[in-house]
């Protein structure tokens, strides 16, 4: 009669297997999910590229939709996974879905610089060194560039590209888990509201209200700052004027990170 010890570990035995029977069930159905994902993906990159959609031919990065569907999932799930998992998880599933349809290329200086964007933009993506990031979108080598937050001529090269390409847009500041996260990714994509946003323009420092709501994202060598606004930045004309009057540039907007 085999001892209590060896009862003991058969049922345990028997409890870890039927355990992983059911976690093999939950990945072979998840994997299944994913495949479905990305062949509606498909769907959608074919039906823009026949023109069956009124935003055929608009970038694939949308980072506005991205950012509220990784809120609405953070917001309903309710278990012990920490968000920035959740995040993570659905990065690489969002960025598997846009490769479907065209990978994106994404430019960066350094190796951390393209060790931030991996971890956002996920696996499936191209990626790439360039001196000056932001060149390579112009010159249409690159879909996306990333930048250091306080690289001020990175910032006035940012400028000129979104003045000039009307299908780029500031994308993320990166990561998009950690609040004052310390990369900007520009480049194509949609430029649309998240439903919590910061809007960023360059104004003079002297114009710029102490506000909470206010952050100075880098000082210029000509007297004007980069602001990152919660909301929109009071007295804030876009057109343009006499070059000592310093108007307020508006950029555009990217998703606030993530709270936790």
């Amino acid at each position: 009669m085999p001892a209590d010890s060896d009862k003991v570990a058969a049922a345990l035995a028997d409890t870890l297997a039927a355990l992983r029977a059911r976690i093999d069930d939950v990945d072979s159905r998840m994997l299944a999910a994913i495949t479905e994902r990305l062949s509606i993906a498909q769907q959608v990159g074919a039906a823009k590229s026949a023109g069956a959609t009124a935003d055929d031919g608009a970038p694939v990065h949308r980072p506005g939709r991205e950012a509220a569907l990784i809120r609405a999932l953070i917001a309903r799930y309710d278990g012990p996974m920490d968000p920035t998992a959740i995040h993570a998880i659905w990065r690489e599933v969002i960025g598997a879905s846009i490769a479907v349809q065209r990978p994106l290329v994404v430019a960066a200086a350094d190796r951390a610089a393209e060790q931030t964007a991996r971890l956002h933009f996920g696996a499936s993506q191209s990626y790439a060194w360039a001196a000056s990031p932001i060149v390579d979108v112009a010159s249409g080598e690159a879909d996306i560039a990333l930048f250091p937050v306080l690289d001020g001529d990175a910032w006035k090269a940012a400028a000129g590209l979104l003045a000039e390409r009307p299908d780029c847009a500031l994308l993320w500041r990166l990561p998009f888990t950690v609040p004052g996260g310390g990369w900007i990714a520009v480049g194509r994509g949609v430029a649309e509201e998240s439903g919590d946003d910061l809007s960023v323009a360059i104004a003079p420092h002297d114009r710029v209200p102490d506000d909470p709501a206010i952050e100075i994202l880098c000082s210029l060598p000509d007297g004007r700052a980069v602001l990152a606004v919660d909301g929109e930045l009071a007295d804030a004309p876009e057109n343009a004027g006499p070059a000592d009057d310093r108007p307020v540039l508006q950029l555009g907007r990217f998703p606030a990170p993530l709270v936790m």
